[in-house]
C-alpha cells in the first residue's frame, strides 16, 4: 500500500517511513562502508609495500651496476696483478674474529698473507688459503696492524681497529704537521702490503698528556659491512 498509494496520506506516511529506515539502517550503512574503506586500505598498504620492494629492488641493481663498474675501472686501471673475488661468508663480531670467505684459493694463485682490497683500499690479507677459497682476516680485526702514512705530512705510524669504522694510530710524533682530513695510505714498511694503498682519513688528534706523541683517529673508505666483491693482489 505504501509502494502503491497516491493519496497524500499515503505519500506522507511514505515519507515518514523513509526517514525512519534511512535513520534505522544508518549505523549498517557506516559499518559496511568502513569494512569497504578498510579492505581498499589493506589493498592499498599491499600493493604499497610491493612497489616498495621494487622499488628497493632496482635501488639495489642500480647500486650494484655501480659497483661492478667501480671495480671494472679499478682491475683495468691497476698496475698490480690483481684477483677479483667475491664474499662467500662474513663472520660475525669484529670483538672475537673479523674474518670473511671468498671464492678463489690456490688454484687461483692466491698466497697465504695476499692483500686484499677493493677500489677504496685496503679491508684485509688471506691468512687461510685452500684450493678454490680463503679465509680473510679483516682491517677491524682486533688483532690487525697496518702500518701507514698520512699524508701529506709523511708522518708514519702503526694503525688498529678502534671501534666502528673508526681508526686508531698512536704515538705519532706530536710536532708532526697532522690535519683533519688528511688521507691515510700504507707506509710500504710492510712486506705485505706494497705503499701508497688507499685506507681512509683523519677524522681525529688528540695528544698524548704527559708524551711528546700524539693519536690520530682514521675513517676508512670503505664500509666493511657491505663488501660483496673484492680484489687479492696476487704479484706486486
Amino acid at each position: 500500500m505504501l509502494s502503491n498509494g497516491e493519496s497524500d496520506n499515503v505519500r506522507l506516511l511514505r515519507s515518514k517511513a523513509n526517514r525512519f529506515f534511512t535513520i534505522l539502517y544508518s549505523p549498517i550503512t557506516w559499518i559496511r562502508s568502513m569494512a569497504l574503506i578498510e579492505e581498499e586500505a589493506a589493498l592499498l598498504r599491499g600493493k604499497n609495500l610491493q612497489l616498495s620492494f621494487q622499488v628497493e629492488s632496482m635501488r639495489y641493481l642500480l647500486e650494484e651496476n655501480n659497483r661492478l663498474e667501480e671495480l671494472l675501472d679499478f682491475q683495468r686501471e691497476s698496475k698490480m696483478t690483481i684477483l677479483p673475488a667475491r664474499v662467500i661468508n662474513m663472520s660475525a663480531s669484529p670483538y672475537l674474529s673479523s674474518s670473511l670467505s671468498i671464492d678463489v684459493g690456490l688454484e687461483s694463485g692466491v698466497e697465504e698473507n695476499d692483500p686484499v682490497i677493493t677500489p677504496k683500499g685496503i679491508i684485509g690479507k688471506t691468512t687461510i688459503v685452500g684450493d678454490n677459497a680463503s679465509i680473510v682476516q679483516m682491517i677491524n680485526d682486533v688483532n690487525f696492524r697496518l702500518s701507514v702514512r698520512i699524508k701529506p705530512s709523511g708522518s708514519t705510524g702503526i694503525m688498529r681497529w678502534l671501534d666502528g669504522g673508526l681508526y686508531l694510530i698512536k704515538e705519532v710524533q706530536k710536532n708532526a704537521n697532522v690535519n683533519i682530513g688528511d688521507k691515510v695510505v700504507t707506509s710500504g714498511f710492510s712486506d705485505i702490503f706494497p705503499n701508497d694503498l688507499p685506507v681512509g682519513e683523519v677524522v681525529n688528534i688528540t695528544d698524548e698528556r704527559g708524551r711528546f706523541q700524539k693519536s690520530v683517529v682514521v675513517q676508512i673508505n670503505e664500509n666493511i659491512g657491505s663488501i660483496i666483491n673484492l680484489f687479492v693482489i696476487v704479484d706486486q
